[in-house]
């Protein structure tokens, strides 16, 4: 009979992207992320097969974080746009320095080179432009969004301004990310509002 485990998976991921933040995919390794849940560095080669395996996981979880976060954001708000807000700013709020989007920069090496990085960072994105379409779908039925505005190019904008904004920041370090980042949304977004 198997040993249960005291430490889950979603635990190790979560410790993953920690270490990620701190010393980007290269430097990252195995005995790093396990020290940081209390599991040795073989007991995730069991569970993973390998770093290459370990990092495949945590992009694979990504789109469903995304997901998750849009629900949560959801269930706080009231309005559609608060809640796109909330989505958003929620999503970066846990960083504070300009070298842990550097250190993540380098993850998009992975995404761009390697097909199976670049299958999980497009349904990643995919998860983030469809839950900001939903949510202007949402906005227009309310009133809070014209109703000419196309709202899948503004889903795929919003993805663009976005990313856009963590790596202008990761560079020029404007401010607080979460203000920085605010203010490029309420640029985005004002053209499109019913009112001010």
């Amino acid at each position: 009979m198997a040993r249960p485990r005291l430490v889950s998976d979603d635990a190790v991921l979560d410790a993953t992207r920690q270490v990620l933040a701190e010393l980007g995919p290269v430097k990252l390794t195995l005995a790093a992320v396990g020290a940081r849940v209390g599991l040795a560095a073989p007991t995730l080669v069991q569970r993973f097969g390998s770093k290459r395996g370990l990092l495949l996981a945590s992009a694979a979880r990504s789109p469903v974080m995304v997901l998750r976060a849009a629900e949560e954001a959801e269930a706080r708000n009231t309005s559609p746009l608060a809640t796109l807000r909330d989505f958003a700013l929620t999503a970066v709020a846990h960083i504070k320095h300009r070298e842990e989007l550097g250190n993540g920069l380098g993850f998009v090496q992975l995404d761009v080179a390697d097909p199976e990085f670049r299958k999980h960072a497009l349904a990643h994105s995919a998860a983030i432009v469809d839950s900001c379409a939903r949510l202007y779908r949402a906005a227009q039925d309310a009133g809070e969004l014209r109703p000419d505005a196309d709202l899948p190019a503004l889903a795929r904008h919003t993805l663009v301004c976005f990313n856009g904004a963590l790596q202008v920041w990761a560079v020029n370090g404007w401010g607080s990310l979460s203000q920085f980042l605010s203010e490029q949304l309420d640029l985005l977004l004002a053209p499109y509002l019913t009112q001010d």
